[in-house]
């Protein structure tokens, strides 16, 4: 094999990888130590519910790009690996849910049983109406637990399945779990850590308590197994098995990884991305700032790989792994789209820019789903009232429209149309990253200081004249 065929061979690997979090090449990614616990917990709940008939429902939470869904498919396929010995009858059956694809509860049920016609070798109706394949659903389950067949559902966004009035999805799921003639797993993914509060009563009755959380990286180790740099290390590390016959080359580009991201250039990028992250989190690190930071999620850095990947594979044919200003320079461009936002924050009215950061301090809280009502009541109860007399309830409810107009803040609910008060009161969520909002305030004409230091974290006991 050529330098060239082997570079070539190399970046394609570690591109399927990155991307598909359910092919056979993302088997072959290492762990961090969190989320291999996580991979043993969630095993071992397969293995009792195959095993000893346990059925069982559980949350797994955490913020997004943190992990979840890579995890989920690794212990799917270890799972199937191990229990599904013989070809063509399988004892262990996925279901796998998507609240962006399947949220209409007529899809979801259709969907279901598609996945279970098509793993379990059963007659499948493209036909069927939601009533059929609500009596398909209960009656295939229960015929699967004869046969000593267990299901596990993997419900991804789960939050967007309680949008419905009654829930009736996740319902008749979870209930089924209730009855000894069925034999399933339910696993709930979300990155709400307050998913829970929306269930319907009688769906979170049906639910269990049992909840894992993923843990963010280490922000104040670099050297640490949690840290970003080992992250990033393992998302460009070529396993043994990639080239049997070209463990030289694979040792080389191994080596070119580390010492790329040993540089003091490298370390430095990597530290600044760590505090122009999108995912919020506070870093109290004396060598770092006494500041509230971001983080940068894993998610983020799969991309900071694939750029480094984009430069790896621009190489001539007489350079082979990667060098400091190809990781560094990746790690800058990634923090560059981080500005997108920033100049439609500039342009913002004070009034708007107060409703946004409200929103951010609930956020801060862990409040990640709010309505304006409780954006209101952030603001005006964090200055006593004495905004009041500056500006009207009116005049606020203007400005919050105005930044959901500019995509800065967006309704989750499955009808923001609503009209009048009601309107009000529809879940919202912010999309502006606290860093964004830090340099979208700094680079404002006319932010009052005030807004910067309730942003930091201190309250707004004085009044303020905006005259």
């Amino acid at each position: 094999m050529t330098s060239s065929q082997f570079r070539d061979a190399a970046v394609g690997f570690l591109s399927s990888r990155l991307v598909d979090s359910s092919g056979t090449q993302a088997a072959t990614l290492q762990l961090r130590p969190s989320l291999q616990k996580v991979h043993e917990d969630l095993v071992a709940v397969l293995d009792n519910a195959v095993q000893l008939k346990q059925n069982a429902s559980l949350l797994v939470i955490g913020e997004p790009g943190i992990g979840k869904t890579m995890v989920l498919q690794r212990v799917l396929r270890s799972s199937m690996a191990q229990h599904n010995t013989e070809p063509g009858n399988p004892t262990l059956g996925a279901v796998q849910l998507s609240g962006v694809l399947h949220c209409d509860e007529r899809i979801a049920f259709q969907e279901i049983a598609h996945q279970l016609c098509s793993t379990f070798g059963i007659p499948f109706s493209r036909s069927a109406s939601f009533d059929d394949n609500l009596a398909f659903f209960k009656e295939v389950l229960a015929e699967l637990q004869r046969a000593f067949k267990t299901v596990v559902f993997v419900i991804d966004q789960l939050e967007a399945f309680m949008r419905a009035a009654k829930q009736t999805l996740l319902y008749n799921v979870l209930d089924a779990l209730q009855h000894s003639q069925v034999q399933a797993v339910v696993f709930g993914v979300s990155c709400y850590f307050d998913v829970q509060d929306m269930m319907e009563k009688r769906v979170r009755s049906r639910f269990s308590n049992r909840k894992v959380f993923l843990n963010g990286l280490c922000a104040a180790q670099q050297d640490a197994e949690e840290s970003h740099a080992a992250v990033l290390s393992s998302l460009l590390h070529l396993p043994d098995s990639f080239a049997p016959h070209e463990q030289a080359r694979v040792k080389q580009h191994n080596s070119s990884v580390q010492k790329a991201l040993a540089s003091q250039d490298v370390k430095a990028a990597l530290q600044e991305a760590v505090m122009a992250g999108m995912t919020p989190r506070e870093l109290g690190v004396a060598a770092l700032q006494e500041a509230v930071m971001a983080g940068i999620t894993p998610r983020e850095l799969t991309v900071v790989a694939l750029s480094c990947l984009a430069s790896l594979e621009g190489q001539g044919g007489q350079v082979l792994g990667l060098l400091p200003h190809h990781v560094a320079g990746a790690l800058r461009g990634w923090m560059q789209q981080l500005d997108g936002r920033v100049p439609a924050l500039q342009g913002l009215s004070v009034l708007e820019l107060c409703m946004l950061v409200a929103a951010q301090r609930l956020e801060d809280r862990g409040t990640a789903v709010f309505n304006f009502e409780m954006v209101l009541d952030e603001f005006m109860g964090a200055k006593q009232m004495q905004l009041g007399f500056l500006w009207s309830r009116s005049a606020a409810w203007r400005a919050f429209r105005d930044v959901t107009d500019q995509g800065l803040i967006a309704f989750t609910a499955s009808r923001p149309g609503s009209r009048g008060m009601m309107q009000r009161y529809l879940p919202a969520q912010l999309r502006v990253a606290k860093g964004e909002l830090q340099r979208g305030l700094a680079g404002h004409s006319h932010c009052p200081d005030f807004l910067t230091k309730w942003l930091r974290g201190d309250a707004l006991n004085s009044y303020i004249s905006l005259a």
